[in-house]
């Protein structure tokens, strides 16, 4: 998988980052402290063989995931 995107976040003196990364199949949002899982939940997106990636990284529906990790967080 390769990374993507990292949004850092803070919550009560701890921080956090949440990662967006890829591959030709899926695109996974986890949330990270210290570099470990800080939940078990890993969000994913399946998409389809013939779509572009890097395009779909781009898309509402990874935004809404990214948004929600870091609720899950807080």
């Amino acid at each position: 998988m390769e990374l993507f995107e990292k949004h850092p976040i803070s919550f009560e003196g701890e921080n956090y980052e949440i990662r967006v990364l890829d591959d030709d199949q899926s695109v996974n949002v986890v949330s990270l402290h210290n570099n470990h899982l800080a939940n078990c939940f890993k969000h994913q997106l399946k998409i389809p063989k013939d779509f572009d990636v890097k395009r779909s990284l781009k898309i509402d529906a990874v935004n809404k995931l990214v948004k929600i990790s870091k609720n899950e967080i807080t």
